[in-house]
């Protein structure tokens, strides 16, 4: 999203240029830089797009006028019936997008490296594996995991793994956390 906010960036930049006076070969060159430009941002809008949406970010203006949807990525490369939406708003919204790039980038690289995160994930899957067996074997298992057999059942693997951890080495506290994480599953 970065690279495609620095295109957009010179894309927009760039357009507003005049030349006057300016030669042949500069044009061509400037024109040319345009198109390529225009070629990586619009192979780069769906993803532009996508992430946005997955997001929330308010990247659709309606025209009170016309009743027109303007989408403010779109617009970067078409005509935006003469600047509905204002350049200095496209760029911002693309910095927002990034943004909640980076926010979700951060809490990804916490879990990556957060050594409960793990243990409780294992912990949870282990405890879906009797359910797991009986899903695979054609049976409905949801009824049967909430019913009382079903709690016996990751009680039973509960104590199984506390028992694990305490072997392991595992603190006071970090089994109460661990514990504390599982029974919310």
């Amino acid at each position: 999203m970065e690279d495609y906010y620095q295109s957009a960036k010179k894309f927009i930049l760039s357009k507003e240029v005049e030349f006057s006076g300016g030669t042949v070969q500069e044009i061509k060159a400037h024109m040319a830089e345009m198109n390529e430009l225009r070629e990586v941002l619009a192979r780069g809008l769906p993803r532009a797009k996508r992430l946005a949406s997955i997001f929330q970010i308010p990247v659709v203006a309606f025209d009170p006028v016309t009743k027109a949807q303007c989408h403010a990525f779109t617009t970067i490369i078409n005509n935006d019936a003469n600047g509905f939406i204002e350049d200095n708003q496209k760029l911002d919204l693309l910095n927002e997008t990034i943004g909640a790039c980076l926010e979700v980038e951060r809490a990804h690289l916490l879990k990556l490296i957060n050594p409960l995160y793990w243990v409780t994930a294992t912990i949870t899957k282990t405890l879906r594996i009797p359910f797991w067996v009986l899903e695979t074997a054609g049976f409905k298992s949801e009824s049967f995991e909430k019913s009382l057999a079903g709690s016996v059942v990751r009680l039973i693997e509960l104590v199984l793994i506390i028992g694990l951890l305490v072997y392991l080495g595992f603190s006071e506290t970090e089994l109460r956390d661990t514990i504390k994480s599982l029974v919310n599953v």
